[in-house]
């Protein structure tokens, strides 16, 4: 379209034909040769800054709808409920019962109710005082999960990464609802869920605990 062929174009920019030839090609070559070329023709917006690159957080991207539809084993949720079955009373509440996993299997000695948004009962719109919280929550919302259970209940237990329950900002959630960590039970995650490379843990968060984090491990 200049009228230029490939030697007067090396010409003009100060380099071989080849590598006009290597940059037409194969797009190949030294970005500055490319420059040279660009303006050259008449080019001169080619490339644009790109915006530095955040440092990696330890935080994974949030999840999409999709993938919070990731339901617990029945056999993971018994386990997890018989390690705290002796320390539940009370009412105990799935917020997010999915397909039953942790509901079904709670313990008889407990009052036990359920919330399901794709059974429009919004765990969120819930404001019934209960004694205990235990689920695998939409991994998306657990911030907004976590806040609001703590408005509710006594003790909470999530299945999820530990990066999710021990970043600056959900131990800061915490301490500003007196709360704190009373466990870490450590899991392996299930072959057939997401792999994050973040340990995956039942978090027992329990109101006005103030001590050492325990950690155990839970082996199936």
């Amino acid at each position: 379209m200049r009228g230029l062929s490939q030697r007067a174009l090396a010409e003009k920019v100060g380099c071989s034909r080849p590598t006009i030839i290597a940059l037409e090609r194969d797009l190949t070559g030294r970005v500055e040769t490319l420059l040279r070329v660009l303006l050259a023709l008449g080019i001169r917006q080619a490339l644009r800054p790109e915006p530095a690159a955040r440092r990696p957080g330890l935080v994974p991207a949030t999840n999409d709808a999709a993938r919070d539809l990731v339901m617990t084993q029945p056999d993971l949720a018994a386990w997890i409920i018989t390690h705290f079955a002796d320390r539940m009373s009370g009412h105990v509440l799935d917020p997010a019962r999915g397909a039953g996993a942790f509901y079904d299997q709670f313990p008889d000695h407990v009052e036990r109710s359920w919330c399901e948004l794709a059974l429009d009962r919004d765990f969120l719109a819930c404001s019934d005082p209960v004694d205990w919280i235990m689920t695998n929550p939409p991994w998306s919302k657990i911030r907004s999960f976590t806040r609001h259970a703590m408005t509710i209940s006594e003790h909470i237990v999530w299945l999820v990464p530990i990066v999710n329950i021990t970043t600056k900002a959900r131990l800061r959630d915490l301490a500003e609802h007196g709360y704190g960590i009373a466990e870490l039970v450590l899991l392996d995650t299930p072959r057939d869920w997401p792999q994050s490379g973040f340990q995956l843990v039942a978090a027992h968060l329990r109101r006005g605990y103030t001590g050492d984090w325990r950690v155990s491990r839970l082996e199936i």
